[in-house]
Formats: C-alpha cells, sequence, structure tokens
C-alpha cells in the first residue's frame, strides 16, 4: 500500500522528542571534522594532482590506524571496522601501484584485515552501484567506502543535470541506508579548475566536505578546504615525494 502524503511529513517531523543518532565521526585532519555517517565528502584535482595518493593515504590511516598524509580515518567502533575501495579508473599495472603504495604509508604488508578492494573498470553506472549495494548488505560491518572515480558512475553524463543529480542522491541514500561514511574523486575541468559539469555541482553542493588536490611549481602537493560543512576549515596540508626514502611525507 502506497504511503500518502501526510503520512511522509510526519515522519519527517522533528521535534524534541525525535531521537539523535549516533554520529559516528570517519574522517578528521587534526581535530577538524570531515566526514561522518550518512554523509559523503569529495576529494577533487586535475589529472596527474595525486588524488590516488591521498585515497591510498586514507585505507593507510585505516589499516594503520594512525594519521597519514595529515588525514585520519577513524574505524575502530565495534561493529563499523572496514574500509572498502571501489576502482572505477584504474589497470591492473595501477591497481598494484596503488596497493604497493597503501602498503608504504601504512608500513605494513598486512593491509587486507579490514580492507576490500574492488576493481569495476570493465562495468557501467548502475552495475557499480548495484555491485556496491551488494557489499554493502553482505559487508554491514563496513564504515568507509571510497569510490575512485565518481565520473565513471554516471557514463561520462557529466553535464546531464537530471542524470547527474540522481547519481548524487543515490550516493547519499546509500550512505544513509548503510550508516557509512562515503569518499568519492572527481576530476576538475582544465579551463576553469572547477569540478566537471552538472556532476560537480550537485557533488559541491550536497557533500559535507570538499578537498581540493593539485601539484605546485615547486613539485610538491597541495590539499586546500574548498567546503567543509562540520568545520571551519583546516590549514592547507603539504606533501612531497621524498626520493631518498621513497615515500610521500608532510612539509
Amino acid at each position: 500500500m502506497a504511503v500518502s502524503f501526510a503520512e511522509l511529513l510526519n515522519n519527517s517531523r522533528i521535534n524534541d522528542s525525535t531521537p539523535i543518532p549516533d554520529d559516528k565521526i570517519y574522517l578528521v585532519t587534526g581535530q577538524n571534522i570531515l566526514g561522518t555517517t550518512g554523509n559523503f565528502v569529495s576529494f577533487t584535482g586535475l589529472p596527474g594532482a595525486s588524488k590516488s595518493t591521498m585515497i591510498c593515504a586514507l585505507i593507510a590511516s585505516h589499516v594503520s590506524n594512525g594519521e597519514v598524509l595529515g588525514f585520519k580515518t577513524l574505524t575502530n567502533y565495534d561493529t563499523k571496522n572496514r574500509i572498502a575501495l571501489f576502482d572505477t579508473e584504474q589497470s591492473g599495472y595501477d591497481l598494484h601501484r596503488k596497493i604497493k603504495l597503501i602498503k608504504t604509508l601504512s608500513s605494513t604488508t598486512q593491509i587486507w584485515n579490514r580492507f576490500d578492494m574492488f576493481s569495476v573498470v570493465e562495468h557501467e553506472g548502475k552495475t557499480i552501484l548495484n555491485l556496491i549495494v551488494t557489499y554493502l548488505k553482505n559487508t554491514p560491518e563496513c564504515a568507509v567506502l571510497i569510490i575512485d572515480g565518481l565520473l565513471d558512475i554516471v557514463n561520462g553524463l557529466f553535464n546531464d543535470e537530471k542524470a547527474s543529480t540522481k547519481l548524487i542522491r543515490s550516493i547519499r541514500a546509500i550512505a544513509k541506508k548503510f550508516d557509512i561514511l562515503i569518499v568519492t574523486v572527481l576530476h576538475l575541468g582544465k579551463k576553469d579548475n572547477m569540478a566537471l559539469g552538472h556532476l560537480g555541482s550537485a557533488s559541491t553542493r550536497y557533500c559535507q566536505s570538499e578537498m581540493e588536490i593539485s601539484k605546485t611549481k615547486e613539485g610538491t602537493y597541495k590539499c586546500i578546504a574548498k567546503k567543509t560543512r562540520s568545520c571551519a576549515g583546516f590549514d592547507d596540508i603539504e606533501y612531497k615525494y621524498n626520493e631518498l626514502e621513497k615515500r610521500f611525507t608532510l612539509i
């Protein structure tokens, strides 16, 4: 039986008797809250800006239970203690490089105990969303799910307003339903340095936090706060690849 609008309205009412959910904090930098359960955050940047490095840092932070490149993923709750990556872009060779970087950043080879990784490069957007939902149904302990990158799920129709809005709504609904934080990666346009099309606009509007990663003229990488809904922002995070140590380090 269909739910009436009166029932929907009543179910949407907020007052003093409304239970406050346990708002789990899943992503921070220092004392700044960037990502909590039921939300999504976005990392943006031009191609080659080291976005994948930051994603590896988030995973390494979870694996090592420590801060990596200025960020920390807090997934050490009793029943929500896994992190997952769905990669829509990279080849097998590049995925193995990503795995190697996660091991380097976390200083351990034992990264699979609480980490799941999937390559979905050959699938269309609708299938990828269904795979994500299937994973979350079967893995209720997942706390943070990373989608690298979001553009492939909208099947390249980043300037289709209806398709872009529908995708962002789906991302938000999945995050809320499964009590997780979703982290997305989105390319910037080379001409205007803005997130691509209607998809970028919808992402910026509805995300909890947006961080932009760029490569400086000096060859370092910088992560800045473009939008932070749950904190006042944070100081720029700058890091570089240390040739001597063969790893990324903060400056």
